[in-house]
Formats: structure tokens, sequence, C-alpha cells
């Protein structure tokens, strides 16, 4: 919906189809909006002064264009994880969509893609490519962008930290010279070479957290990288790896902090605040 409003592309029957779209929430605002025929002439000014109603009464913020842009590619992308008539068209969008918008790292990831179509459609084909195998190649190409997609947030406050103890109580607690990460869902520790101990493997003996506090108490955060689409946090601490997963749609997965204004979290469902 903003996309468009930022695009300048926005119809006054994108609203109301918003408004139906949206009717299990029992808001009267909305419902005003979803009763508006499509089939009639309808006024945009009109029809936006009652979707801004509608947020109002939701409480919503008017999102970035900046966010706006990077939703509108992420749903296209995701529209590409299963096979669709339409994948030529959808890569076709998304690669047009970065280059207007300035995304360059995007754009370079699907420019091997894009070339690929171009050549299939308008050059020489020296590849051979037919219909079937550019759809194949664009299909696997989303799936792995997809599930290796890592996160723009920056963790630069937590990196080149030394962990001070491990607290183990409550939850999963890892003290930091300034700030804590706090693990309240299933995790992993393995080196170059494998897992070396796990969630499971501290539940059935309790003695192994002694071995978690040998392994990381006194190293340094030499990393951190979050996987943006399988909510998925990696920690390296000196020359291991703390992999943690978050694995519940109603419960809240992890914590990091400072101490200070750096505080991120892991919402139920895997979102990440």
């Amino acid at each position: 919906m903003y996309y468009k409003k930022y695009t300048h592309s926005i119809k006054a029957s994108d609203y109301v189809e918003w408004a139906n779209q949206h009717l299990y929430m029992d808001v009267l605002e909305i419902k005003k909006l979803a009763s508006m025929s499509i089939d009639e002439h309808l006024n945009l000014f009109e029809i936006e002064e009652m979707f801004s109603a509608a947020m109002k009464v939701l409480q919503r913020e008017v999102p970035s264009e900046e966010e706006c842009i990077k939703y509108h590619v992420n749903n296209l992308h995701s529209q590409l994880l299963s096979p669709t008539e339409n994948a030529v068209s959808i890569v076709t969008e998304i690669y047009r969509t970065t280059i207007n918008h300035g995304l360059f790292e995007e754009q370079m990831n699907w420019q091997e893609i894009s070339d690929a179509i171009d050549d299939f459609q308008y050059g020489d084909n020296q590849q051979g490519y037919t219909a079937d195998k550019i759809n194949g190649m664009i299909i696997s190409h989303a799936r792995k962008l997809w599930h290796t997609k890592i996160s723009d947030i920056q963790f630069d406050r937590i990196i080149g930290q030394t962990v001070t103890t491990i607290d183990p109580e409550v939850h999963f607690m890892m003290q930091l010279e300034k700030g804590a990460i706090i693990i309240e869902c299933p995790w992993r520790i393995r080196n170059k070479d494998g897992i070396v101990i796990g969630e499971t493997d501290i539940q059935s003996n309790q003695r192994q957290w002694k071995t978690v506090k040998e392994l990381f108490v006194g190293q340094t955060i030499e990393d951190v990288t979050l996987f943006e689409q399988i909510p998925l946090l990696i920690v390296q601490i000196g020359d291991v790896f703390l992999d943690v997963f978050h694995a519940s749609s109603c419960f809240d997965g992890w914590t990091i902090t400072n101490d200070d204004d750096f505080y991120i979290f892991s919402m139920h469902g895997g979102d990440i605040a």
C-alpha cells in the first residue's frame, strides 16, 4: 500500500481492497472503507482520508519510503519460492525496482538471472535457454538468496566485548563487559570440526554447563551474523560458534543488549525488534 503511495501508483480501489482484507480486525473505520464499492467512481482524496482515519485508530506509524521499497522487493521475492508462471515478470519487476531506487547490492543479487532472461528473450541465446530452464533457474536462485540473506542490523557495539560470566539459572545468559546475550530458545555450540555441545546435551546433563563456561568465559566476541528469513543468530566467540534458533510462534527467543542504547530481541514468530 504505502509503496504504491510513495511511487504515486496508488488507486482508490487499492484502499478498498486493503480494507476488505483487514475486516477481521473489527474496526469501524475499516468497515466503512470496505463498504465502498469499487464499481463506482471513487474520490481518491476522500478514500485516502478514510484510510488515514483507519490507520489512526490502529495506531500504526507510517513506514518510511526505504522500508516500503524493501517490503515490496521482499514480497516479490517470496513469490518466487514456489514455481510460478510469472517468474520472469516478477524478476523483471525486482530488477527494475532495485535500479530505480539505487539498491546496488540487491541489484547485483539478481544481475546474473536478469542477464540470462535478457539473453533468452532478446539476445542470441547461445546458452540454449528454454522457458522451463529459465523458470527453474529463477526458483533455485530465489530460494538460495532467501535462505542466506543476512540482516542489515549492525552489531558493532557487541563485537569486541569479552564474556565475563555464564549464568544458567533461569535462561542461558552470557554476561559481557557491558551488556548481555540472553537465550530462551534452542542453541548449539560448534567449532570448525562440528558440534561441541547443544541445548539437549545440557538438559540431560547439567554438569555440561562447566564446558560452556570453559569455552566462553574470558573469550572475545569476534563476529555476529543474523540471517533475516530463517531466524538464525550466529555469534562467534573466540574460535567457536554459538548458533541460536528461534523455534516458537508464541514466545520470544533471544535478547542482545549493551546496557545502554543497543537493545535487540527476537520476538514470537521470529521477527526482530
